[in-house]
């Protein structure tokens, strides 16, 4: 009687831990996607969320054996709206991973809560210097190049090719100085000229005093660091302004996106840029892909903020395989320093920097094109490994890994 009892209890005691284990199994694994909705980068926002979206799908919907829930928390491009909608995720939902962040200063903002609150935030589309040095995390990574990278492919295809005396068009903001700072930095060390700069708020739509000032130069090069709606006002004012006929027009980082609803016309200057959808055959399947699941898109292919929101789930998803939990945020971070992640869409993986936690793949320098139609609008011209330009050990001491985890 005794084992039968036992056996009774013992089976009783296996199932009930079977259906736990089962239950375990199959429990949602929501993950916060902070991303704006509205405000400058709206557009960047839907294509960011679009890309998870892709990378969800060719998952199969789940990570670990669970199904996986995007649950959006609008940052309406305001680093204090982000943050308080971050907390609410936590403390509501038991989120513990969140991706996202077009702005810089939204990024920053989301990457203190996280480290305050022992989360895992993933910075998919904001590129100032500041998020992988001076305000870098141990819970913070950054999936888009620092303009270290971009700042310095843009000022070395200038200095090299288009002319040595710039004038500077500065977004007035965290990403806006960086994407000025290294440019600068290439034309001081290669015996350059600077003419002037001008700095403009976020929210500018009317550049006539900026490039009245440009046009009155006699620079050779305009650097241009802006995004955004900010942007397509400006490329189109650029256009009726002539700036184009009397200097070379180049950009520390331009979006697809924000160029490709202008007139053939317009399509005009240098861009340094994340990707270019056509830069690889991978890339290019890609995004005949992306047209299909999304017809409707603002845009029909690839670009960096979809590509980005891509890559990041995609880097979630391995680390969370690699530590076997999607609940221990100590474990995802140590599975994600040093990770190379293959399925990137490129001919060499990208790595992720344990130091610093920046992700680290190519960028391309690209000429817009004004004879090109539809998706045809750049021609691309150089490709650099983002390693090559990115801030080196003196220009950022931080080392995340001598960080204890929270």
């Amino acid at each position: 009687m005794k084992k039968a009892v036992l056996s009774g209890l013992l089976f009783a005691f296996c199932l009930f831990f079977g259906l736990a284990v089962s239950a375990s199994a199959q429990e949602t694994l929501k993950i916060g996607v902070v991303s704006p909705v509205s405000g400058n980068y709206g557009d960047h926002g839907v294509l960011e969320r679009a890309g998870m979206e892709m990378a969800l799908k060719e998952l199969g919907g789940t990570i670990l054996g669970r199904p996986v829930e995007l649950v959006v928390a609008d940052s309406e491009t305001n680093p204090d709206t982000a943050a308080r909608r971050v907390r609410g995720l936590i403390e509501r939902d038991g989120i513990k991973i969140f991706m996202g962040g077009v702005n810089s200063s939204v990024g920053m903002a989301v990457g203190a809560v996280a480290q305050e609150r022992g989360a895992l935030y993933i910075a998919t589309n904001a590129n100032s210097d500041e998020l992988t040095s001076t305000r870098a995390v141990r819970n913070m990574f950054r999936v888009a190049p620092n303009m270290a990278s971009l700042g310095r492919a843009a000022g070395t295809y200038a200095i090299n090719n288009l002319g040595k005396k710039w004038f500077f068009m500065t977004h007035d903001y965290s990403w806006g100085h960086s994407g000025t700072r290294w440019a600068r930095d290439v034309l001081t060390k290669n015996g350059g000229t600077e003419v002037g700069e001008v700095k403009f708020p976020m929210g500018t739509r009317d550049f006539s005093a900026q490039l009245l000032q440009v046009r009155d130069s006699d620079a050779d090069v305009l650097m241009i660091t802006c995004a955004g709606f900010d942007n397509v006002a400006l490329l189109k004012q650029l256009a009726e302004y002539r700036i184009h006929d009397k200097m070379q027009v180049v950009y520390t980082l331009q979006d697809f996106v924000d160029g490709y609803p202008l007139p053939a016309d317009e399509h005009r200057g240098y861009y340094a840029a994340e990707i270019y959808w056509d830069e690889n055959p991978k890339m290019k399947a890609a995004s005949e892909k992306f047209h299909e699941m999304f017809p409707d898109a603002i845009l029909p292919v690839l670009d960096s903020t979809n590509y980005n929101g891509y890559v990041a789930l995609k880097a979630v998803a391995r680390a969370i395989e690699k530590a076997g939990s999607a609940d221990d945020v100590d474990k995802i971070i140590l599975a994600l320093e040093g990770m190379e992640i293959e399925d990137n869409l490129r001919d060499t993986p990208t790595y992720v920097d344990p130091r610093t936690h920046q992700f680290l793949s190519k960028v391309v320098m690209v000429e817009a094109d004004p004879t090109g139609s539809g998706v045809n609008i750049w021609k691309l011209l150089e490709t650099y490994d983002a390693k090559v330009f990115d801030m080196t050990l003196e220009e950022n001491p931080v080392d995340l890994t001598k960080e204890p985890l929270p």
